[in-house]
Formats: structure tokens, sequence, C-alpha cells
């Protein structure tokens, strides 16, 4: 295999939203393929025909090892701190790029490139050239895993993660923190080692998580007939989600208080027997609370899952970008279907510029 071949590329797609269109991910360590979207919008930099490139990026494991059919091999844990030797391209805005990391769809915080780095759940960089190869390395011990146990890795980039609205002169994401992903399988060889949780970022803002089902009704899937009729026919393929705050869907921004709870609910519905586990961001950080971080759902014809939960605002900075991820648990039992990572749109949580004074 040439090295082009261990990348995932994209470009990005903004119309009214974003359309992450990704590679299957149905088997962690098959051969990469390459995805690819275009542009026709950006609210941020649109050319005289409305249109513009933002950018492009791909990433993927440096040098990976092969088996005889030309397959990637899985990595192997061995016990203490593991390393995953990585490798980014971009050009354009794409530069500026972050990556989350899951083991099973459990977020997972990493160094960056030395032991002595600071765990995050993201680290954000600017790579210097366009379309020149930027190593580097992720440094861990994984928060879950056995003996034995064969765990997917899945490494998502998010593009220009820096970036936030100021409500001034940006009031929303447009195409930026779109995803791209890439995974492989680890095996462990013996039990991971204990994780000091005080080296961990803590962002305990989550209370009175409850999940639960309801069904699926007309209204919901005339509210996603917009780009492409959805029907419950569509529903046993694909898988739609919508993130409501305080009982409503937001788009691009929302005006919050400076203290108490704001109720959020994420729904996701469609292709039968699916398993995700979803979890909920601020400003890149994995938000954490008494009944855990990570939250499994499975999808059932005819069922909308539903994960509601407050937040704590005192605990919020005064501009906070807000998103879901939703990691597939179990693609490889539907090798015919595309099955991906997911991210709603980030949403921008702000308290106010007089309060912020910005």
């Amino acid at each position: 295999m040439k090295k082009s071949k261990a990348f995932k590329s994209a470009f990005f797609l903004v119309v009214i939203a974003v359309l992450a269109i990704g590679c299957s991910n149905k088997n962690p360590d098959a051969s990469e393929s390459e995805a690819s979207n275009q542009t026709t919008h950006n609210p941020f930099e649109a050319g005289e025909q409305g249109t513009a490139v933002l950018g492009s990026i791909g990433h993927g494991f440096a040098n990976p090892p092969l088996d005889e059919n030309g397959k990637i091999l899985p990595l192997p844990y061995n016990g203490g701190e593991f390393k995953i030797d990585y490798s980014v391209r971009a050009s354009g805005k794409a530069k500026n790029v972050g990556f989350l990391v899951f083991i099973d769809g459990k977020p997972q915080p990493y160094k960056f490139n030395t032991t002595e780095a600071p765990y995050e759940y993201m680290h954000i960089f600017e790579l210097e050239e366009d379309n020149q190869d930027t190593p580097f390395t992720f440094v861990f011990t994984p928060v879950t895993g056995k003996q034995g146990d064969t765990l997917p890795i899945t490494i998502a980039s998010v593009f220009n993660p820096a970036f936030i609205p100021d409500m001034k002169e940006t009031t929303s994401y447009g195409g930026y923190q779109t995803t791209l992903e890439s995974g492989r399988s680890l095996v462990f060889n013996q039990d991971a080692d204990a994780l000091d949780v005080s080296s961990i970022p803590q962002r305990e803002v989550l209370s009175h998580v409850r999940l639960s089902t309801e069904p699926v009704t007309q209204e919901l899937l005339e509210k996603h007939s917009v780009m492409e009729q959805v029907d419950m026919e569509a529903l046993d393929k694909k898988v739609y989600s919508d993130l409501y705050i305080d009982g409503a869907v937001r788009q691009d921004n929302f005006l919050v208080k400076k203290s108490g709870t704001l109720h959020v609910t994420f729904k996701l519905f469609g292709h039968p027997g699916m398993r995700y586990r979803n979890t909920f961001y601020i400003n890149h950080e994995a938000l954490t609370g008494k009944d855990g971080t990570s939250f499994e759902t499975t999808l059932a014809k005819g069922d909308v899952a539903v994960i509601d939960a407050d937040i704590a605002l005192e605990k919020l900075k005064d501009f906070n970008t807000f998103y879901v991820v939703s990691v597939p648990l179990n693609a490889d039992d539907f090798p015919d279907d595309v099955v991906v990572l997911m991210k709603t749109p980030s949403l921008l949580l702000y308290k106010g510029l007089e309060q912020s004074g910005r």
C-alpha cells in the first residue's frame, strides 16, 4: 500500500446545514479509502458566485503494518502508556485542526507527542504549510480494556476547532467543526492500567441524565425531509439526530443565563439494531456527572432513543461550543451499510456580550 492510502481525506460542504459524508466504518482495520464533499457556500468567505473552498484535510496511522491481504493489522496493547504514531496533512483553513479519540466509543483523553504533556480530550494545533505531512503521536493509558479484548479505536478530526462566534462579526460556525474519522482495532494483551483520575480534565456539569424512548412521528419524518424524502423505509439504513435546548432545536447560537440549569435533549433514531455511545462536549471537553461521561443507546425500529440531561450554567464560561458525538459500537454487524461517527452541528451557548466584555 502506498503511503497516501493511509489517509482519509475530505472537503467540506456548507448548505443550509453541514453534510458530513464519511467513510464506512464497517471494519476499522480495512484498507482506508477516500471521501470528498463539495463546498457550495461558506458564510465566512464566499466567492463571486457564493462559492468557496474552505480547505481539505486528510489523516491516518503512520506506516501501519499490513497482512498478506493488505489489511491493516490491529494495534497491540502491552500495558503502561500507549503510543500511536499518526500523521495529518491539510490545506487552506483546514490547517487549524484538533482530534478526538475514542476507545470502544468512550472518550479517550490523551497527551500530545510526549508523556510530559497534559491529558486533554482535544489538542488543537495549527499546521504550517499546505498539503505537507505532519507526524505526531497520541500518548495515553486506555480508559477501558481487559486482557483478551479487541476494541475499536476511533480518531476524529475536527475542522477549525479554535473558531468560536463572537456574536459581533460572526454568529454561527458555518462549515467549521465538521469531522472526518479514521479507525483501527486495539488488541489487549493485558488489562489496561489504572488511569489517574486527577490527571483527566473534569467538566462535572451534567445532572439528572435520563435515557428513554419515544415513537417516531410523521412530524419528525417531515422535519428531516429537507434534502431528501425521509420515511420509515429510509430509517432502516440511515441514522438521524436532533439536539434540543430547553425544548426546541436551536440554530447557530443560544443565549443562556448566568446560573441555574439548562435542559438539553438529544434524540437519535434510524437504523434498527445500531448501538452508539453518545458524549456531550463543551469547548471540546467531554462533560461528566454522577451518571457517567458517555451514554449508550440502541436503536429500534419505530423508536427514537432519547437522552435528557441538565447542564449547570454557573460552571460554563461566557462563550461555549456545545455538541454531541455519537460513536457506533457494532458497525461490523452491518457490513453492507455505511455506518460512521456522528457529530451534531456546533452550537454557541453564550451568556451575553455585556457579561463577557466582548
